[in-house]
């Protein structure tokens, strides 16, 4: 998903700092926002003007800015309109990801299904899946202890995958999404596909996925 900042998201972020830490400099403010020092000063005189932050001036050299009662309504409307925009592009993004998934266990009926990752995107497609007849029967993660549970599943070790025969395996671990395809091509039968979201793959027939070596090339079904 592609996060766009926007001058609105821009001046949510310097108010929710400017709450938290009044003393923070414009240096500051510029460093932890991403923002040039001049884009900064801009966004300042504009709160200022609209009535939403104050400076407190002590000397030449030590100025505070602090949140005005309204700054403080405009924070807490901005914050909840965040919310709001984030509920929905959670949820826009579980309905993509399941669509994705269907494509992809095309033939199958009622898939069986083990996640490979237990990170942000494994929980998206965790409760995508949960509103479909795709079944998750375990997950595997290298950084947790085989046999500890995550979202009620049990997580396996790899090699438990062969004996367990899940009709696909989806690859939920961006960071390491190479990786971890190499080692259950190499480690699985071909009738289990093995389905990545990290790139566009075709919708699986009757065999797996295969991804070309060669850098930029597109991935075909064997």
């Amino acid at each position: 998903m592609l996060f766009i900042c926007s001058p609105r998201l821009n001046q949510l972020q310097i108010l929710r700092m400017i709450a938290a830490n009044p003393h923070l400099t414009q240096a500051a403010l510029s460093a932890e926002c991403g923002l040039s020092v001049s884009m900064v000063n801009n966004y300042m005189k504009e709160l200022c003007e609209a009535g939403l932050i104050e400076y407190r001036r002590k000397s030449t050299k030590n100025v505070s800015y602090h949140l005005t009662s309204l700054g403080r309504a405009q924070l807490e409307s901005m914050e909840s309109e965040l919310t709001g925009d984030a509920i929905a592009r959670f949820a826009k993004t579980k309905e993509r990801l399941l669509e994705r998934i269907l494509a992809l266990c095309a033939g199958i009926p009622s898939p069986r299904v083990v996640l490979f990752g237990t990170g942000h995107l494994s929980e998206l497609v965790f409760h995508a899946l949960a509103r479909s007849e795709i079944g998750v029967i375990g997950v595997c993660d290298d950084s947790r202890p085989i046999g500890s549970r995550w979202c009620g599943c049990e997580i396996l070790n790899p090699r438990q995958l062969v004996e367990l025969a899940p009709d696909a395996v989806i690859i939920t671990d961006w960071g390491h999404a190479d990786e971890i395809w190499n080692r259950l091509e190499a480690l699985l039968p071909g009738h289990i596909r093995l389905i990545r979201l990290d790139r566009h793959s075709p919708a699986a027939g009757s065999g797996r996925v295969t991804r070309h070596p060669s850098p930029g090339s597109k991935p075909s079904i064997a």
